[in-house]
């Protein structure tokens, strides 16, 4: 399960505010007060979370990379905690993306834990500026031949719904309602591909049966394969599948390939 928000923040003051508890109950809704050994969020950082009607859920941080501001915890005790991954990601006009992702098997169970986190994480972001310069995130659009838009917007993919952005260490993709986001240190390649037969592609994104990489195509010209080293979920909101690699119809590939630091054979 993967939940985000895009807002004015810049990432630095979006990381800022989601490692100091002290500032979690003026941007989280439920959240009236926070406990925790720590004043800024450290592997080992313990501490309990209290929300509305005497709710109160206990931590502990067991990851926190500054560099690809990520950190995750445990929530929660015994066979009922849950680990919990959050990131930060630069956004293109130097605002930001806070994401929090749920592994499965825990994802599919908390699927209604989307609602309060998706308003805790606009809350996030909501306020401009901040902290730290914007830095510099490429976008790019798809590419949708007219036989492919009708199947996509039933699904919610359109122009404005879809975008790959490029960051100094994320890749982010919005196809409709999904998302695939990984750092770049996980791309392994890079190429081109095409040719597609429409009853394959057109609509939401599709799973390979042979090796379980998806294909988000808004058209069946031409395309940009990427490969993983590690698989990583988007086509199943609870995480169970995952992928090895992704095919995205952006209008320019080869551009794309370049901001990610493939070169491409001409």
């Amino acid at each position: 399960m993967l939940v985000d928000a895009h807002g004015p923040a810049t990432a630095d003051e979006a990381w800022r505010r989601f490692t100091t508890p002290a500032t979690w109950s003026s941007w989280a809704p439920l959240i009236r007060d926070v406990e925790a050994t720590d004043d800024v969020l450290a592997v080992g950082t313990t501490g309990r979370v209290h929300g509305p009607a005497g709710v109160a859920v206990d931590f502990e941080v067991t990851g926190v990379d500054p560099a690809l501001r990520s950190w995750t915890w445990r929530a929660g005790r015994g066979p009922a905690a849950v680990t919990m991954d959050h990131h930060v990601l630069p956004a293109p006009g130097g605002g930001s993306r806070a994401l929090l992702r749920v592994p499965a098997p825990a994802a599919a169970v908390l699927q209604p834990y989307r609602v309060p986190a998706g308003a805790a994480l606009r809350g996030l972001v909501r306020e401009p500026g901040g902290e730290g310069a914007p830095q510099a995130v490429e976008s790019f659009d798809f590419a949708f031949a007219p036989t492919y838009v009708a199947p996509a917007r039933a699904f919610g993919i359109t122009p404005a719904t879809t975008t790959v952005e490029v960051g100094p260490d994320w890749l982010f993709v919005r196809y409709g309602p999904w998302r695939l986001v990984t750092p770049r240190s996980n791309i392994v390649s890079a190429e081109l591909t095409g040719g597609f037969a429409w009853h394959r592609t057109a609509g939401p994104p599709h799973l390979s049966l042979t090796d379980r990489g998806v294909s988000f195509t808004t058209n069946g010209d031409r395309a940009l394969c990427l490969t993983f080293h590690e698989p990583v979920p988007a086509i199943d909101p609870t995480g169970t599948i995952t992928h090895p690699g992704a095919t995205l119809a952006v209008a320019d590939p080869r551009r794309l390939a370049a901001s990610l630091g493939f070169e491409l054979a001409a």
